[in-house]
Protein backbone atom coordinates (compact mmCIF):
# COMPACT_ATOMS: atom_id res chain seq x y z
CA UNK A 1 0.00 0.00 0.00
CA UNK A 2 1.16 3.67 -0.62
CA UNK A 3 2.25 5.90 2.28
CA UNK A 4 -0.23 8.63 2.28
CA UNK A 5 0.07 11.86 3.52
CA UNK A 6 -2.84 14.80 3.37
CA UNK A 7 -3.27 18.55 4.13
CA UNK A 8 -5.14 17.95 7.12
CA UNK A 9 -5.31 21.99 8.10
CA UNK A 10 -8.72 22.32 7.42
CA UNK A 11 -9.77 19.68 10.20
CA UNK A 12 -9.24 22.57 12.71
CA UNK A 13 -11.69 25.05 11.33
CA UNK A 14 -15.30 25.92 11.10
CA UNK A 15 -17.52 23.15 9.34
CA UNK A 16 -18.00 24.15 5.78
CA UNK A 17 -18.68 21.59 2.81
CA UNK A 18 -14.98 22.06 1.96
CA UNK A 19 -13.76 21.42 5.60
CA UNK A 20 -16.51 18.56 5.80
CA UNK A 21 -14.63 17.00 2.69
CA UNK A 22 -11.08 16.77 5.12
CA UNK A 23 -13.05 16.11 7.58
CA UNK A 24 -14.88 13.08 6.57
CA UNK A 25 -11.96 11.82 4.33
CA UNK A 26 -9.56 12.12 7.08
CA UNK A 27 -11.72 9.98 9.75
CA UNK A 28 -12.61 7.01 6.94
CA UNK A 29 -9.07 6.55 5.72
CA UNK A 30 -7.70 6.69 9.91
CA UNK A 31 -10.17 3.90 10.06
CA UNK A 32 -9.36 1.54 7.43
CA UNK A 33 -5.78 3.13 6.43
CA UNK A 34 -4.39 4.60 9.50
CA UNK A 35 -0.67 2.86 9.22
CA UNK A 36 -0.15 4.18 5.96
CA UNK A 37 -1.85 7.95 6.31
CA UNK A 38 -0.32 10.60 7.92
CA UNK A 39 -2.15 14.38 8.34
CA UNK A 40 -0.47 17.10 8.12
CA UNK A 41 -1.74 20.56 10.53
CA UNK A 42 -0.15 23.96 10.61
CA UNK A 43 -0.99 24.88 13.99
CA UNK A 44 -1.92 22.82 17.92
CA UNK A 45 -5.68 22.56 18.65
CA UNK A 46 -6.52 25.91 20.44
CA UNK A 47 -9.54 27.70 21.81
CA UNK A 48 -11.96 28.31 18.91
CA UNK A 49 -10.58 25.16 17.15
CA UNK A 50 -12.97 22.66 16.14
CA UNK A 51 -11.52 19.65 17.17
CA UNK A 52 -10.85 17.33 15.06
CA UNK A 53 -11.83 13.53 15.07
CA UNK A 54 -10.47 11.26 17.39
CA UNK A 55 -9.64 8.60 15.13
CA UNK A 56 -7.07 10.79 13.14
CA UNK A 57 -3.58 11.41 14.00
CA UNK A 58 -1.82 14.86 13.57
CA UNK A 59 1.51 15.64 12.69
CA UNK A 60 1.86 19.04 13.57
CA UNK A 61 4.15 21.37 11.83
CA UNK A 62 6.35 24.41 13.05
CA UNK A 63 6.62 26.94 10.39
CA UNK A 64 5.54 30.84 9.74
CA UNK A 65 2.04 30.49 7.47
CA UNK A 66 3.93 31.84 4.34
CA UNK A 67 6.42 29.07 4.35
CA UNK A 68 4.37 26.13 5.68
CA UNK A 69 2.83 24.67 2.50
CA UNK A 70 5.72 25.35 0.25
CA UNK A 71 8.75 24.95 2.53
CA UNK A 72 7.90 22.93 5.95
CA UNK A 73 5.30 20.52 4.26
CA UNK A 74 7.64 19.30 1.20
CA UNK A 75 10.26 18.78 3.76
CA UNK A 76 8.35 16.18 6.03
CA UNK A 77 6.91 14.74 3.20
CA UNK A 78 10.38 13.87 2.26
CA UNK A 79 11.20 12.91 5.49
CA UNK A 80 8.40 10.51 6.36
CA UNK A 81 8.72 8.97 2.87
CA UNK A 82 5.07 10.04 1.74
CA UNK A 83 4.42 8.40 -1.85
CA UNK A 84 1.46 9.99 -2.20
CA UNK A 85 0.07 13.66 -0.81
CA UNK A 86 -3.12 14.69 -1.46
CA UNK A 87 -4.59 18.30 -0.55
CA UNK A 88 -8.57 18.35 -0.67
CA UNK A 89 -8.54 22.41 -1.12
CA UNK A 90 -7.53 22.56 -4.78
CA UNK A 91 -3.69 24.23 -3.79
CA UNK A 92 -0.48 22.24 -4.15
CA UNK A 93 3.18 23.41 -2.87
CA UNK A 94 5.37 24.26 -5.71
CA UNK A 95 7.27 21.38 -5.53
CA UNK A 96 7.02 17.97 -3.80
CA UNK A 97 8.86 14.92 -3.96
CA UNK A 98 6.26 12.56 -4.10
CA UNK A 99 3.21 12.07 -6.61
CA UNK A 100 0.49 14.47 -5.73
CA UNK A 101 -3.31 14.43 -6.19
CA UNK A 102 -5.32 17.42 -5.95
CA UNK A 103 -9.55 17.70 -5.04
CA UNK A 104 -11.16 20.17 -6.93
CA UNK A 105 -14.88 21.52 -5.53
CA UNK A 106 -15.94 23.95 -7.73
CA UNK A 107 -13.79 26.73 -10.29
CA UNK A 108 -16.31 29.80 -8.76
CA UNK A 109 -13.43 32.26 -9.62
CA UNK A 110 -13.57 30.94 -13.19
CA UNK A 111 -17.27 30.57 -13.69
CA UNK A 112 -17.95 34.07 -12.91
CA UNK A 113 -15.11 36.18 -11.60
CA UNK A 114 -17.98 39.00 -10.99
CA UNK A 115 -18.07 37.36 -7.43
CA UNK A 116 -15.04 37.73 -6.40
CA UNK A 117 -12.58 40.88 -5.75
CA UNK A 118 -10.48 41.22 -8.76
CA UNK A 119 -7.08 39.93 -6.99
CA UNK A 120 -8.84 37.32 -4.85
CA UNK A 121 -10.60 36.17 -8.06
CA UNK A 122 -7.07 35.87 -9.86
CA UNK A 123 -4.99 34.22 -7.16
CA UNK A 124 -7.65 31.40 -7.20
CA UNK A 125 -7.82 31.03 -10.95
CA UNK A 126 -3.70 31.09 -11.24
CA UNK A 127 -3.34 28.72 -7.91
CA UNK A 128 -6.59 25.87 -9.04
CA UNK A 129 -5.05 26.22 -12.90
CA UNK A 130 -1.47 25.89 -11.18
CA UNK A 131 -2.67 22.70 -9.20
CA UNK A 132 -4.46 20.72 -11.70
CA UNK A 133 -1.85 20.61 -13.90
CA UNK A 134 0.97 20.03 -11.75
CA UNK A 135 -0.98 16.93 -9.77
CA UNK A 136 -0.88 13.68 -11.08
CA UNK A 137 -4.31 12.68 -10.81
CA UNK A 138 -7.30 15.03 -9.84
CA UNK A 139 -10.56 14.32 -8.04
CA UNK A 140 -13.80 16.51 -9.19
CA UNK A 141 -16.83 16.17 -6.62
CA UNK A 142 -18.78 16.08 -9.42
CA UNK A 143 -19.11 15.51 -13.78
CA UNK A 144 -19.71 19.28 -13.59
CA UNK A 145 -16.48 20.19 -12.07
CA UNK A 146 -14.19 17.43 -14.48
CA UNK A 147 -15.99 19.37 -17.02
CA UNK A 148 -14.97 22.20 -15.86
CA UNK A 149 -11.88 21.78 -15.41
CA UNK A 150 -11.36 20.63 -18.82
CA UNK A 151 -13.30 23.33 -20.26
CA UNK A 152 -11.75 26.44 -18.60
CA UNK A 153 -8.67 25.10 -17.36
CA UNK A 154 -7.70 22.89 -20.07
CA UNK A 155 -6.72 19.70 -18.09
CA UNK A 156 -6.73 16.19 -20.14
CA UNK A 157 -9.98 14.50 -19.45
CA UNK A 158 -7.87 11.32 -18.42
CA UNK A 159 -6.09 12.72 -15.31
CA UNK A 160 -9.48 14.04 -13.48
CA UNK A 161 -11.70 11.19 -11.94
CA UNK A 162 -15.05 11.81 -10.00
CA UNK A 163 -15.09 11.10 -6.43
CA UNK A 164 -18.50 12.58 -5.13
CA UNK A 165 -18.85 14.02 -1.28
CA UNK A 166 -20.56 11.89 1.35
CA UNK A 167 -23.28 12.34 4.10
CA UNK A 168 -22.54 11.48 7.65
CA UNK A 169 -25.66 8.83 7.61
CA UNK A 170 -25.23 7.98 11.69
CA UNK A 171 -25.93 11.95 12.02
CA UNK A 172 -28.32 13.00 9.48
CA UNK A 173 -31.43 10.74 9.59
CA UNK A 174 -34.85 10.74 9.85
CA UNK A 175 -35.55 11.85 13.64
CA UNK A 176 -38.50 12.78 16.19
CA UNK A 177 -38.45 16.66 16.74
CA UNK A 178 -40.34 19.27 18.03
CA UNK A 179 -40.27 22.02 15.35
CA UNK A 180 -41.94 24.62 17.03
CA UNK A 181 -39.45 24.31 19.99
CA UNK A 182 -36.51 24.40 17.23
CA UNK A 183 -38.12 27.28 15.52
CA UNK A 184 -38.15 29.20 19.26
CA UNK A 185 -34.53 28.40 19.89
CA UNK A 186 -33.56 29.73 16.57
CA UNK A 187 -36.15 32.81 16.68
CA UNK A 188 -37.42 31.96 14.12
CA UNK A 189 -41.50 31.63 13.05
CA UNK A 190 -43.07 28.30 12.43
CA UNK A 191 -43.02 26.78 9.86
CA UNK A 192 -39.92 27.47 8.18
CA UNK A 193 -37.77 27.25 5.14
CA UNK A 194 -34.24 26.76 5.65
CA UNK A 195 -30.95 27.62 4.00
CA UNK A 196 -27.82 26.16 5.00
CA UNK A 197 -24.44 27.68 3.41
CA UNK A 198 -21.96 30.57 4.05
CA UNK A 199 -23.75 33.48 2.18
CA UNK A 200 -21.68 33.94 -0.58
CA UNK A 201 -23.02 35.84 -3.64
CA UNK A 202 -23.86 32.64 -5.49
CA UNK A 203 -25.77 31.54 -2.75
CA UNK A 204 -28.98 33.49 -4.54
CA UNK A 205 -29.44 34.95 -0.60
CA UNK A 206 -31.61 37.66 -1.42
CA UNK A 207 -34.07 36.04 -4.63
CA UNK A 208 -34.85 33.32 -1.65
CA UNK A 209 -35.60 36.08 0.87
CA UNK A 210 -37.77 37.70 -1.71
CA UNK A 211 -39.20 34.50 -2.94
CA UNK A 212 -40.31 33.31 1.11
CA UNK A 213 -41.65 36.83 1.68
CA UNK A 214 -44.54 35.50 -0.86
CA UNK A 215 -45.60 32.60 1.21
CA UNK A 216 -45.74 33.53 4.50
CA UNK A 217 -43.02 30.88 6.28
CA UNK A 218 -40.21 31.61 8.33
CA UNK A 219 -36.84 31.62 6.82
CA UNK A 220 -33.54 30.92 8.54
CA UNK A 221 -30.14 31.21 6.88
CA UNK A 222 -27.21 29.35 8.70
CA UNK A 223 -24.20 29.94 7.75
CA UNK A 224 -21.85 33.27 8.07
CA UNK A 225 -21.85 36.65 6.00
CA UNK A 226 -17.81 35.52 5.19
CA UNK A 227 -16.87 39.03 3.24
CA UNK A 228 -19.12 41.18 4.79
CA UNK A 229 -20.51 42.09 1.68
CA UNK A 230 -24.49 40.20 1.36
CA UNK A 231 -27.18 42.21 1.26
CA UNK A 232 -29.83 40.30 2.42
CA UNK A 233 -29.82 41.45 6.37
CA UNK A 234 -30.03 45.12 5.02
CA UNK A 235 -33.08 43.93 2.41
CA UNK A 236 -34.36 42.17 5.32
CA UNK A 237 -34.33 45.64 7.93
CA UNK A 238 -35.55 47.94 4.89
CA UNK A 239 -38.47 46.21 4.45
CA UNK A 240 -39.16 45.26 8.05
CA UNK A 241 -39.40 41.59 7.70
CA UNK A 242 -38.57 40.21 11.00
CA UNK A 243 -39.85 36.60 10.14
CA UNK A 244 -36.34 35.91 8.78
CA UNK A 245 -33.58 35.28 11.01
CA UNK A 246 -29.63 35.04 10.86
CA UNK A 247 -28.62 32.21 12.72
CA UNK A 248 -24.24 32.20 11.60
CA UNK A 249 -22.53 29.39 12.23
CA UNK A 250 -24.20 26.94 14.51
CA UNK A 251 -22.73 24.07 16.67
CA UNK A 252 -22.59 20.83 14.41
CA UNK A 253 -24.55 18.72 16.91
CA UNK A 254 -27.74 20.99 16.34
CA UNK A 255 -27.79 20.77 12.15
CA UNK A 256 -29.93 17.14 12.34
CA UNK A 257 -32.41 18.65 14.35
CA UNK A 258 -32.63 22.16 12.39
CA UNK A 259 -32.76 19.91 9.25
CA UNK A 260 -35.40 17.76 10.69
CA UNK A 261 -37.56 20.83 11.92
CA UNK A 262 -37.71 22.97 8.57
CA UNK A 263 -40.79 22.75 6.28
CA UNK A 264 -38.71 22.81 3.25
CA UNK A 265 -35.08 22.91 2.74
CA UNK A 266 -34.22 25.83 0.08
CA UNK A 267 -30.63 25.80 -1.98
CA UNK A 268 -31.17 28.12 -4.71
CA UNK A 269 -27.25 28.92 -5.88
CA UNK A 270 -26.56 30.36 -8.98
CA UNK A 271 -23.63 27.62 -8.97
CA UNK A 272 -22.42 24.72 -7.01
CA UNK A 273 -20.12 22.22 -7.55
CA UNK A 274 -21.93 19.60 -5.46
CA UNK A 275 -23.91 20.73 -2.55
CA UNK A 276 -23.64 18.64 0.63
CA UNK A 277 -26.35 20.60 2.82
CA UNK A 278 -29.46 20.05 0.21
CA UNK A 279 -27.92 16.03 0.44
CA UNK A 280 -27.82 16.14 4.34
CA UNK A 281 -31.48 17.70 4.58
CA UNK A 282 -32.96 14.63 2.21
CA UNK A 283 -30.87 12.04 4.69
CA UNK A 284 -33.49 13.57 7.55
CA UNK A 285 -36.55 13.85 5.20
CA UNK A 286 -36.71 17.14 4.40
CA UNK A 287 -38.23 18.16 0.92
CA UNK A 288 -35.67 19.80 -0.56
CA UNK A 289 -35.99 22.83 -3.69
CA UNK A 290 -32.99 23.35 -5.38
CA UNK A 291 -31.39 25.24 -8.58
CA UNK A 292 -30.83 24.28 -12.27
CA UNK A 293 -27.31 25.38 -12.01
CA UNK A 294 -24.17 23.57 -11.55
CA UNK A 295 -23.96 20.37 -10.18
CA UNK A 296 -27.20 20.44 -8.26
CA UNK A 297 -29.42 18.44 -10.59
CA UNK A 298 -26.65 15.89 -11.32
CA UNK A 299 -26.24 15.58 -7.61
CA UNK A 300 -30.21 15.53 -6.28
CA UNK A 301 -31.88 14.02 -9.42
CA UNK A 302 -35.30 14.01 -9.38
CA UNK A 303 -35.78 13.64 -5.50
CA UNK A 304 -35.82 17.69 -5.39
CA UNK A 305 -37.69 20.45 -6.90
CA UNK A 306 -35.31 21.98 -9.20
CA UNK A 307 -35.70 25.53 -10.20
CA UNK A 308 -34.35 28.26 -12.67
CA UNK A 309 -32.64 30.56 -9.68
CA UNK A 310 -32.79 33.65 -11.32
CA UNK A 311 -36.97 33.32 -11.32
CA UNK A 312 -38.51 34.45 -8.30
CA UNK A 313 -42.01 33.28 -9.00
CA UNK A 314 -40.95 29.77 -10.20
CA UNK A 315 -38.55 29.64 -6.43
CA UNK A 316 -42.02 30.58 -4.39
CA UNK A 317 -44.43 27.91 -6.41
CA UNK A 318 -41.62 25.34 -5.60
CA UNK A 319 -41.36 25.96 -2.29
CA UNK A 320 -45.41 25.70 -1.33
CA UNK A 321 -45.17 22.68 -3.40
CA UNK A 322 -42.72 21.33 -1.59
CA UNK A 323 -44.25 22.32 2.19
CA UNK A 324 -47.39 20.84 0.72
CA UNK A 325 -46.02 17.58 -0.34
CA UNK A 326 -47.42 14.53 0.80
CA UNK A 327 -44.45 12.13 1.21
CA UNK A 328 -43.43 11.48 -2.18
CA UNK A 329 -40.03 13.93 -1.90
CA UNK A 330 -39.52 12.65 1.26
CA UNK A 331 -38.84 9.12 -0.18
CA UNK A 332 -37.16 10.63 -2.74
CA UNK A 333 -34.87 12.12 -0.87
CA UNK A 334 -34.33 9.54 1.39
CA UNK A 335 -33.37 7.29 -1.39
CA UNK A 336 -31.32 9.48 -2.95
CA UNK A 337 -29.43 10.25 -0.11
CA UNK A 338 -28.43 6.77 0.68
CA UNK A 339 -26.67 6.90 -2.32
CA UNK A 340 -23.99 8.84 -1.33
CA UNK A 341 -21.69 8.20 1.87
CA UNK A 342 -17.99 9.25 3.20
CA UNK A 343 -17.19 5.43 3.36
CA UNK A 344 -17.68 4.94 -0.38
CA UNK A 345 -15.86 9.02 -0.76
CA UNK A 346 -12.81 6.95 0.94
CA UNK A 347 -12.39 4.08 -1.15
CA UNK A 348 -13.06 5.56 -4.53
CA UNK A 349 -10.58 7.91 -3.18
CA UNK A 350 -7.76 5.60 -2.16
CA UNK A 351 -8.02 3.74 -5.08
CA UNK A 352 -6.86 6.89 -7.21
CA UNK A 353 -3.82 7.04 -4.64
CA UNK A 354 -2.98 3.55 -5.49
CA UNK A 355 -3.38 4.22 -9.10
CA UNK A 356 -1.22 7.54 -8.83
CA UNK A 357 1.81 5.52 -6.99
CA UNK A 358 1.59 2.35 -9.38
CA UNK A 359 2.42 4.19 -12.28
Amino acid sequence: MPRVGIDGRDLLRKRTGVVNNTLHLARELSLTHGSDLTVYVDRLTAAGDEAPPHQVELRYLTAPPVLWKHLALPLALARDRIEVFHSPTSTLPLAAACRQVVTMHDLFAAIEPRWFAPRIGWQLRLTQRRAAHAANRVIAVSERTRQDLVARYSVPPERVVVVNNGVNHDRFRPAEVDPEAVARKYGVPHPFVLCVGSLMPWRNAPRLLRATARLGYGLLFVGRDIWGTDPTARLAGERGWDWVRFAGYVPDADLPALYAAARVFAYPSLYEGFGIPPLEAMACGTPVVASTAGALPEVLGDAALLVDPYKEDALAQAIRAAAEDQGTLRRRGLERAAHFSWRRTADETWRVYEDVSAR
